[in-house]
């Protein structure tokens, strides 16, 4: 057996032995998440799984020390969104300071670090390379965008996780060839992860990822897509696919139930950040299905878009296949609408 696997072992168990003790913690002490109106379960829950997933992680970060995440900035990053997480976990931030919070973070990153900046479009819209002023800003948005979708959709069992797990995979497979450090490190937080599910879906100890755990995903992978998107890195997309393509069907389902839910609300005039039921993991579990095969449809989803995309617009350009997508994509939504409308029917007769 390589050493690589011997390490892959040891982090599994180390993540294991974590959750297993911060849940008798967390039985100890009555730290619990109290069910309310738009929750998904009916009984009080631990929401500290994150705490030993964000320290385990961070520390396989340290020891792989990718060149990439060589910053103070980033471990201060880190810092803030473990104390705002574990604040949000016990008491219950109001949602305008953890925003303002993620925003000077991510100014902060993508002003002082280069490397994470998204500097090139790509082709989308028909724009390549931008101002270094116009990068800092874009970078900024992308990343609360992605911190914010990864905090979105941890509402039912599995479902951060499962495409945690995911964006890790398919980032890091475009690191496999060319950045060794930054391919074992998505690898080693896949893994990390997986001992979560034994918890989650649990009915006996069952434990919540809680906003420490939903952060750290999202930042993560904030952080690698800015990676992947500058155009000083050197990647390899599955299918030699457009990187700008690439970064945003990796994310399809976050990003999308965040677009969408964000609309819905804006809408109706309320915050964007109101917490509410409009999730499409909501609307799953209103049509019968449960929480894991409502996990399961939404990760069959992203990946089909994901191949149609990687095998089926090979040398088109990408503002054609962007628009291709979004057909594709609004008239999934409108059967899916017209079925929801169809089922509330049939229920109320």
């Amino acid at each position: 057996m390589s050493q690589t696997c011997y390490y892959l072992i040891s982090v599994f168990i180390l993540s294991f032995s974590g959750l297993r003790s911060i849940y008798d913690l967390s039985i100890r002490k009555n730290w619990f998440d109290i069910p309310v109106d738009r929750s998904s379960h009916n009984r009080i829950i631990p929401r500290t799984a994150g705490i030993p997933i964000f320290l385990i992680s961070l520390v396989t970060i340290f020891i792989l020390d990718p060149l990439e995440f060589k910053s103070i900035f980033i471990y201060l990053a880190y810092f803030v969104f473990f104390l705002l997480g574990i604040f949000d976990d016990f008491t219950q931030i109001r949602a305008k300071y953890k925003f303002l919070t993620q925003l000077i973070i991510a100014f902060i990153l993508a002003g002082f670090l280069p490397q994470l900046r998204i500097d090139n479009f790509y082709g989308v819209l028909g724009i390549f390379g931008i101002s270094e002023i116009t990068s800092v800003l874009f970078t900024s948005f992308v990343f609360i965008v992605i911190i914010n979708a990864y905090n979105l959709i941890d509402g039912i069992d599995g479902l951060a996780a499962t495409f945690g797990i995911f964006a890790f995979l398919l980032l890091g497979y475009v690191f496999l060839k060319t950045n060794q450090q930054l391919f074992y490190l998505c690898i080693f937080l896949s893994v990390i992860l997986i001992p979560f599910y034994f918890f989650n879906l649990s009915t006996k100890r069952k434990m919540f990822l809680g906003d420490t755990g939903s952060l750290f995903l999202g930042l993560t992978i904030a952080l690698l897509v800015g990676i992947v998107l500058n155009t000083k890195t050197v990647v390899h997309t599955p299918f030699n696919m457009n990187r700008a393509l690439f970064a945003l069907v990796s994310l399809c389902y976050p990003l999308l139930d965040t677009l969408r839910v964000f609309t819905l609300r804006l809408a109706k005039g309320q915050s964007p950040f109101t917490a509410d039921r409009q999730h499409l993991h909501h609307k799953l579990l209103g049509f019968g299905l449960n929480h894991f095969t409502t996990t399961f449809a939404l990760l069959v989803f992203n990946i089909c878009i994901f191949i149609i995309n990687a095998t089926s617009f090979k040398n088109v350009d990408v503002n054609a296949v962007l628009i291709t997508n979004f057909i594709i994509i609004a008239a999934f939504f409108i059967t899916g609408q017209r079925v929801s409308i169809w089922f509330s029917k049939k229920a109320k007769n």
